[in-house]
């Protein structure tokens, strides 16, 4: 049964644990908000754990007010600084950021895909290209997939900073979105429909339609994400906006929002540790947590903690992209 919405006043809770309304501490790698319980005993075993930082609730202003002031004084000299956290050191950042005519690139102008690295405390940029990009996944393989304005998806293979094509959809145009389930597959979004693939490209399963053969989608699919019973959430925001949660070749529930919020409008989905998903509402400042079946469990106003616009993960400096993904380093 869905939770009610919480109210302004009310405490926020563990983002792991999701019932503690003690918390002490933030991951700035996980961007969890946690209890000293979850942190010691949860969070402590994740991987790469070692690397992430992690602060005191009241260090965590302090932190971002000093990252604000260091973008500020590079910004002045024609250079953006990246957030400085440990596990960013040795990556590399691809930047998505939509139309390719767009005047607000983060990096360079008219580019809109970049890779940059942390070197010291300025972002070197690698590489651009002039591109659409809506939407960037990485591959168990560690190849990265781009959903753009051409035909079929684009690829970056492992050890490579150069685009080609791949064999996702080759012959598809406008698509909108591409996310690799834990099992290997590739769930690409287009045009009212989804798609799930194998890794040579076969089509494994093409949903249009429910079971009593009904059009289950109405616009473009604008996020896809995955958990590991195997259920893909689907965002759709135009002209209904809806999360489809989907599982072998059936729609096991619709979430459409909950009646206290007004004009639904979710922007991206987010699968948790917890298997937990997070629908983020860019506009309403809320993010929507649903258990992997869809159904709410709770609904956090972001604004209580002084965060506007949530778009995870699609968020940079204060500016909204397609999508920013890391690709981790080979050793």
């Amino acid at each position: 049964m869905a939770m009610s919405l919480p109210q302004e006043q009310c405490p926020i809770l563990c983002q792991l644990c999701e019932g503690d309304p003690k918390v002490k501490w933030k991951c700035l790698d996980c961007s969890l908000l946690l209890c000293s319980n979850c942190k010691d005993n949860v969070h402590s075993k994740f991987k790469s754990e070692k690397e992430h930082i992690i602060l005191g609730i009241k260090d965590v202003g302090q932190k971002d007010k000093e990252v604000s002031q260091q973008y500020k004084d590079v910004s002045q000299q024609g250079t953006e600084v990246g957030q400085q956290y440990k596990n960013s050191l040795d990556r590399s950042l691809w930047i998505g950021n939509g139309n390719k005519d767009a005047d607000c690139h983060p990096i360079t102008s008219h580019t809109a895909l970049q890779s940059i690295k942390l070197v010291g405390d300025k972002l070197r940029i690698i590489s651009s290209y002039k591109m659409d990009v809506w939407d960037i996944a990485v591959t168990l393989t560690n190849d990265i997939l781009l959903a753009t304005s051409e035909p079929g998806l684009k690829q970056i293979e492992a050890r490579s900073n150069k685009v080609t094509d791949s064999v996702y959809c080759e012959d598809i145009n406008n698509l909108s979105s591409v996310h690799e389930t834990k099992d290997g597959k590739v769930v690409v979004g287009g045009q009212k429909w989804v798609t799930a693939m194998d890794t040579s490209g076969n089509y494994l399963t093409i949903y249009t339609n429910d079971m009593n053969n009904k059009r289950l989608f109405d616009g473009a699919i604008r996020s896809i994400t995955s958990t590991r019973n195997g259920e893909i959430f689907v965002v759709q925001n135009f002209p209904f906006s809806r999360v489809f949660v989907l599982k072998n070749e059936d729609v096991i529930s619709i979430y459409t929002g909950h009646p206290s919020v007004n004009k639904f409008d979710p922007t991206s989905v987010v699968t948790t540790p917890l298997d937990n998903v997070i629908v983020a509402e860019q506009c309403n400042y809320k993010l929507h947590i649903l258990d992997n079946n869809g159904h709410l469990l709770t609904i956090y106003n972001t604004k209580v903690i002084g965060s506007e616009y949530p778009s995870s993960p699609r968020h940079f400096h204060g500016r909204t992209f397609c999508s920013i993904i890391y690709r981790m380093p080979f050793t």
